[in-house]
């Protein structure tokens, strides 16, 4: 029993929610961008879990790579429990991914077959060139955010532009985390962008990717005024000043003080979008009113 109870802690030991939970919460702030009379829990719980399954199968798949063929870190599991883990966990995913195409068609199901594609070419490959290893991780995140709106909706509409610009925000955010491993990347022959350009050349790249955020969120913000695109302008304006923001950070700050900015701000950013991006008939604002009123009878008790 203590032999399985410890098999069990070390395979848990890679459920890293640090990366999981942005995925999972994306994959609802999608499902949130539906109408409400699309919306089902159920299955914003399925698009979610399954977007927290093919994470894990990935950081499985970064431990097996980086213990055992890299001798990068102490594996907490042996080659045998690596591979069973990683083939049970992609199982999984493909089961599930073949429910939401049963329940909310092929787009949300190729979502997570994407996701789990992107999980188990990351290490060795993905992680080693400049410009995968920046965007892998954002480009899961777009593709979680696309994949649960679709499976309410089994379309990707307006939710595509959104995705892009969290895209092009996280990679930026990626190039400053990569930057305070430079030293220890350079040393192991991982390729970031840090390395492979210098700080200042990477840091350059950085502003260049949340400057676009900014303009492409700006962009929407006139799109909506002049009734182009179904976006509040003043919230979609609001939200362009994050990336901004983001820049100023790198700026101004220490690489780690700014990193911690910037995340912080990624909340910012995604509140912010998604209020522009929310219509009236939208999930998000029901449950959002939902909450305000039960905030205030709680308060009149």
């Amino acid at each position: 029993m203590t032999r399985v109870r410890d098999g069990l802690d070390d395979l848990l030991a890679y459920v890293r929610p640090t990366f999981m939970l942005p995925a999972v919460g994306i994959s609802v702030v999608g499902a949130a961008l539906a109408p409400l009379s699309e919306f089902a829990w159920s299955v914003a719980a399925l698009h979610a879990g399954t977007v927290g399954l093919a994470l894990f199968v990935a950081h499985l798949r970064d431990g097996y790579v980086d213990g055992h063929r890299r001798g990068e870190e102490t594996p907490r599991l042996s080659v045998a429990g690596f591979r069973r883990g990683i083939w049970a966990g992609s199982v999984g995913v493909i089961a599930l991914s073949g429910l939401l195409a049963t329940v909310s068609g092929i787009i949300a199901a190729l979502s997570t077959i994407v996701l789990l594609a992107l999980a188990l070419v990351h290490a060795p490959y993905l992680d080693r060139h400049p410009i995968t290893v920046t965007v892998d991780y954002p480009v899961g995140i777009g593709v979680a955010l696309v994949g649960g709106h679709a499976a309410q909706t089994g379309e990707i509409g307006f939710a595509a532009a959104v995705a892009a610009l969290f895209v092009a925000l996280l990679a930026g955010i990626k190039v400053g985390i990569d930057r305070l491993d430079e030293a220890f990347d350079r040393s192991i022959g991982k390729r970031t962008l840090p390395v492979a350009l210098g700080s200042r050349a990477a840091n350059r790249v950085a502003a260049g990717l949340f400057l676009a955020t900014a303009l492409g969120t700006a962009g929407l913000g006139v799109g909506g005024a002049a009734d182009l695109l179904p976006v509040r302008p003043a919230l979609a304006v609001s939200a362009a000043v994050v990336p901004v923001g983001c820049v100023l950070a790198t700026a101004l700050f220490p690489p780690e003080r700014a990193v911690r900015l910037q995340m912080g701000l990624t909340y910012v950013f995604t509140a912010l979008l998604f209020l522009s991006a929310c219509d009236p008939q939208c999930a998000g604002v029901a449950f959002g009113e939902g909450a305000l009123e039960a905030l205030r009878s709680g308060i009149a008790v």
